[in-house]
């Protein structure tokens, strides 16, 4: 019996692995295989499922707050009043912030795309006999699988 798990790589990997070594599962019955990482493109809005940070609008927006913020704390002093240059710092804000994070990308990532990132995935399998098949599957949940698979053969 197979038993299959994906986890990106990280502390709870190490901790599974670990856990099923002293469960009694030798090294000979664990298999972890990394999977390599494809191009992908610059994604302007990330969901909850699959959020890296990279998204364009979340960083861009909070920026343009922050400027406008200030912005309209100096527009009670300066010439045309709160609104106007609440507006303007909104505007200058998101576009400085885009533009930056926008030639930072072409920058570190260049030719490798998001790839670069360290954010792996890995997957893990574990041969054990149908007795057993519980236990791993309560450690394999206890460290955070992202999905786990049953192969009976």
């Amino acid at each position: 019996m197979y038993i299959i798990a994906t986890y990106r790589q990280s502390l709870n990997l190490e901790l599974a692995v670990a856990r099923l070594e002293e469960q009694g599962l030798g090294k000979a019955n664990i298999m972890a295989v990394p999977l390599q990482c494809q191009r992908t493109s610059v994604h302007v809005l990330t969901s909850m499922q699959d959020t890296d940070g990279l998204g364009l609008v979340g960083g861009s927006l909070a920026f343009g707050t922050v400027t406008m913020v200030l912005a309209t704390i100096y527009g009670f002093v300066w010439y045309w009043g709160p609104i106007v240059w609440g507006l303007i710092g909104l505007f200058c804000g998101t576009g400085l912030w885009l533009t930056g994070s926008i030639i930072f990308r072409k920058r570190k990532w260049g030719k490798n795309g998001a790839c670069n990132t360290g954010f792996g995935q890995i997957v893990l399998i574990i041969r054990c006999e149908p007795s057993e098949l519980q236990a791993v599957k309560n450690i394999l949940s206890d460290n955070m699988a992202q999905a786990i698979g049953i192969l009976e053969r």
